[in-house]
């Protein structure tokens, strides 16, 4: 995981440099009159990649490290669940917003506003078809608008938002002022189908 972090620190340093790089002339004029009829200008071009191109760069490096860690957590989580029931999903103040499951031998809470599902301790929970059954669980009770605020969002797009999440959880050192944040994932509206990258950007910029 060191090694993951270390990548990802590499590859923001390299971005941030080719941007600072960018339209910028540095010359070298003589230092004094008397040899001005020896010294030549040098005007030193630093030409920096398009924006686009660094962005682009930038998404490719973070693709690969989700890809490498995804791999990871998949070869150490272990599917739980058959159904979405197996969950027991339950309404705890009958009022349709404060909400229980069972997860191992686990009990999380979740909590259901306005097309938004909020999961406390989502990071916890990292095997991908059982992130599938628990969004399957929270639509069926309450489901939530997609991006275009026309369709419904899937249980698979919404697993997709939640382990963007639980990498950026294990990503973050603990020295991160962010990484509490991603304890917890919120699936909404607004961050469908993004990737840990612009969510990144999303929260900085």
């Amino acid at each position: 995981m060191k090694n993951i972090i270390s990548f990802i620190c590499t590859t923001v340093i390299a971005a941030v440099s080719l941007c600072s790089c960018s339209d910028n002339n540095t010359s070298f004029e003589p230092l004094s009159s008397a040899y001005e009829a020896e010294t030549t200008t040098v005007t030193t071009t630093v030409t920096a990649k398009p924006a686009t191109t660094v962005k682009a760069t930038a998404e490719a490096a973070v693709s690969e490290t989700v890809q490498t860690t995804a791999a990871e957590t998949a070869v150490s989580a272990v599917s739980l669940l058959s159904s979405p029931g197996d969950i027991s999903l339950t309404d705890t103040d009958g009022l349709g917003q404060n909400y229980t499951f069972t997860y191992g031998e686990e009990t999380f809470r979740a909590l259901y506003e306005p097309d938004n599902w909020h999961i406390y301790n989502s990071c916890m929970i990292e095997d991908h078809n059982d992130i599938v059954l628990i969004c399957q669980a929270l639509i069926t009770e309450h489901p939530i608008h997609s991006a275009d605020m026309q369709s419904m969002r899937t249980a698979e797009d919404m697993a997709y938002e939640w382990e963007q999440h639980n990498i950026a959880y294990y990503l973050l050192p603990e020295s991160s002022r962010w990484k509490e944040d991603t304890r917890d994932v919120d699936l909404d509206a607004k961050d469908q189908g993004k990737s840990l990258l612009e969510l990144f950007m999303d929260r900085v910029g």
